[in-house]
């Protein structure tokens, strides 16, 4: 969400990959849905038909017949010249994996048109699952970080200014030697979590090893290469052994969801059946893995009663997490929602992408965890797109003390 075309409404923008055919070989792969303006009413697209449409749709300006599969949408003022950019990775398509940063001249309402700025294409082999941006080196300029799920395969596209990018760096296959085919989901993010004037870059690997990397102290991101990377946390792995591996790790975002001034990695844990909250203690350096406590947020197997190594036992799949009030860009149309039902609580909202009804009944496809600070957790699960089930109480994440 955001405003794409810096006219003051808020737009939903959203993506999908989009198969072509004889009889349409350039379908639309992007769809934009803007707020009518009407405050109080929550209305996006046109639905002056009766059936809502979306209020512009757009095909990347592709050529016929490319089998084409946009992944992460991001919108901001990436470059600084007063509008806002869309930042669209794409996993992968016939040209290769892109990453395609975008404007609009005028209004999408009406003869507005989209303006592509960059288009960055390799034909290296991997998915990109991450397009995510920063400013590691402090510098003034932001940068967009590729990471290719390619035995740790890293571009970094520095914005040098208005619709001027660069590709400065890249690591390419630095577990090559190890075999191991580390990549990231949405799980590339850079902070300060203490506040020294230093960024660092924090890596979700997607791998059963359940490991955290970082790069720090970086002073020119052109300069970085693959001795800054660091493994610096491997989380314990859990999962079920019958399943299609264990362990791994997807989306990550930076948040403080108990509100206690310290920064925190939540991490969606995919096969471990487990929500890290993975919070900077406050004191130390963050290249240091005693500087940070690690806390289970939500665990699948303590939950439901049935363990991972139980006969007949769960397969979770926790892909895509976030926080309601995450950490970073944030404009007049791209705040973070911060507490959904306003009850003064933060939220973290994640999908399961292999939910076993078959073993529990109260498994779910969609998950609520909101921070309590001083009584626990609850969690809100949708089994349906009708069906809405408030459950009963689970132990505090945050404060572990009161778990």
């Amino acid at each position: 969400m955001g405003d794409i075309d810096n006219n003051g409404k808020v737009d939903i923008v959203t993506t999908m990959p989009t198969v072509f055919s004889v009889a349409n070989p350039n379908p639309p792969r992007l769809w934009v849905f803007e707020w009518n303006g009407v405050v109080g009413e929550n209305k996006y697209g046109n639905y002056t038909s009766g059936v809502l449409e979306p209020t512009n749709s757009w095909n990347f300006d592709l050529p016929n017949n490319v089998d084409f599969r946009p992944y992460g949408l991001t919108i901001e003022d990436i470059d600084n010249d007063g509008e806002n950019e869309l930042i669209t990775g794409v996993r992968q398509s016939t040209r290769g994996r892109e990453v395609i940063v975008a404007s609009v001249a005028g209004e999408l309402s009406g003869f507005g048109s989209w303006v592509i700025e960059y288009n960055f294409i390799r034909t290296a082999g991997g998915s990109l699952y991450n397009v995510t941006t920063g400013d590691l080196d402090n510098d003034g300029n932001r940068e967009i970080y590729a990471l290719i799920w390619n035995l740790f395969t890293l571009y970094i596209i520095e914005c040098t200014g208005p619709n001027q990018y660069e590709v400065v760096d890249s690591l390419k296959q630095v577990y090559s030697a190890q075999g191991i085919d580390y990549g990231a989901l949405d799980g590339v993010r850079v902070t300060d979590v203490n506040n020294d004037g230093v960024n660092e870059l924090y890596i979700a690997g997607t791998e059963s090893e359940n490991t955290l990397f970082i790069i720090t102290n970086i002073t020119d991101v052109s300069k970085i290469t693959a001795s800054d990377v660091k493994e610096f946390y491997h989380i314990p792995v859990k999962g079920n052994q019958n399943s299609d591996g264990v362990g791994k790790f997807r989306s990550m975002y930076v948040a403080d969801p108990d509100d206690d001034g310290k920064l925190d990695l939540m991490i969606a844990g995919e096969r471990n059946g487990q929500i890290f909250d993975f919070e900077y203690s406050g004191q130390g350096l963050p290249s240091d893995s005693t500087s940070w406590n690690n806390y289970v947020a939500f665990d699948v197997w303590d939950y439901s009663g049935i363990p991972p190594d139980a006969p007949t036992s769960l397969h979770p799949r926790f892909f895509y997490g976030s926080p309601t009030c995450p950490q970073g860009p944030i404009d007049e149309f791209n705040l973070p929602l911060c507490d959904m039902d306003q009850d003064g609580l933060a939220e973290y909202v994640f999908v399961n992408y292999s939910s076993s009804f078959e073993v529990w009944q109260n498994d779910a496809y969609v998950w609520v965890l909101e921070a309590q600070p001083q009584t626990g957790i609850e969690d809100e699960l949708i089994n349906s797109p009708n069906g809405f089930v408030l459950k009963q109480n689970y132990p505090n994440p945050f404060n572990p003390s009161t778990s």
